[in-house]
């Protein structure tokens, strides 16, 4: 019974990750964006399924009618658990889901240093976090051209302020690839 038992775990285990070998997703995906400019990492997780890392810059400004406006340029850090829904319905329809090529829906935390790096928007904090469910969709091409367009809205914090607001991403670059022999 013994030997049965460990026979039937054996080939459920072989079934599983077999199974889980395929993927939809890229295993691991580096991109440099030049409209903001940074990098991701981009790490597949399962079939649909990645953990994104980003490091770029944010920008702020803040004004009013009759006041100065002012702006500044931060250091931020982007974290995001991503599905892509929609790659089985890209595959039916023969279309590029190559270099995480999709619609997703993601949790993500941003991190954002309240000191600018360019501008003159100094706050009275060091570091700002916003939570938010983002929808977004990635485009890889051919020659390795990659821009994302995500939205959301998110809780934002720090040690002085709280509060919702809408969250806005684009990047536009590349994706570093693998030379194929």
């Amino acid at each position: 019974m013994e030997k049965i038992s460990f026979l039937i775990c054996l080939l459920a285990f072989s079934f599983l990750s077999k199974a889980q070998s395929f993927k939809n997703v890229e295993d691991h995906q580096f991109a440099i964006n030049i409209f903001t400019p940074g990098f991701i990492y981009e790490k597949g997780l399962s079939k649909n399924t990645t953990l994104a890392t980003e490091f770029t810059i944010g920008f702020e400004a803040k004004g009013c009618t009759g006041c100065e406006t002012l702006y500044g340029v931060y250091p931020a850090f982007v974290g995001q658990y991503r599905y892509y829904y929609n790659m089985e319905r890209r595959l039916r329809k023969n279309k590029n889901i190559s270099g995480n090529t999709g619609n997703y829906v993601s949790g993500s935390i941003w991190l954002q240093s309240g000191n600018p790096i360019l501008g003159d928007l100094q706050k009275n904090y060091n570091i700002t976090g916003v939570i938010a469910p983002i929808y977004g969709f990635q485009r890889t091409y051919k020659k390795g051209f990659n821009f994302k367009i995500e939205g959301g809205v998110g809780y934002s914090f720090n040690n002085h302020e709280k509060g919702v607001g809408v969250i806005l991403h684009t990047t536009f670059g590349w994706v570093i690839r693998k030379k194929k022999k």
